[in-house]
């Protein structure tokens, strides 16, 4: 009996985790034990059962996906979308607000240092001499 359940283990494994990425985290924690137990019990008396047996027995994971939503009440899922797009939004805003205050910068940084102070050599403006701009510099 061990050797067969150490067949279908690997098997087992990658079932149990497309059930747990069909089922909300709410889910995962209070059904997938379920599931196990019963696969579990299953298993136990019917040694011989192959992976299939056992999808046939407890459902693919979207039937069991599909079941868990059904009996969801429908107005707790709803808050839940809403919550959900309601934290996207606020995120898609910060990160709009972060890369307009970024591009502001670098617009004053970009007027600042090339429009501002035009007619002055950078080797000028490092030492902090004054210096006095006649006609000819602006020619």
């Amino acid at each position: 009996m061990k050797r067969m359940k150490k067949g279908i283990a690997k098997e087992l494994k990658k079932y149990y985790k497309q059930i747990a990425k069909a089922l909300p985290r709410e889910g995962r924690r209070t059904l997938l034990p379920d599931i196990k137990a019963g696969v579990n019990s299953y298993l136990a008396e019917h040694p011989e059962a192959t992976i299939d047996d056992v999808i046939a027995y407890v459902g693919t994971p979207e039937d069991i996906a599909a079941e868990y939503y059904a009996n969801q009440d429908g107005t707790k899922i709803t808050k839940k979308i809403k919550a959900s797009r309601l934290i996207l939004t606020v995120v898609l805003s910060i990160v709009l607000f972060v890369m307009a205050v970024y591009i502001c910068f670098m617009l004053y940084t970009f007027i600042k240092d090339v429009l501002y102070y035009p007619l002055y050599s950078a080797e000028e403006l490092e030492m902090g001499k004054p210096f006095v701009v006649t006609e000819t510099d602006l020619l």
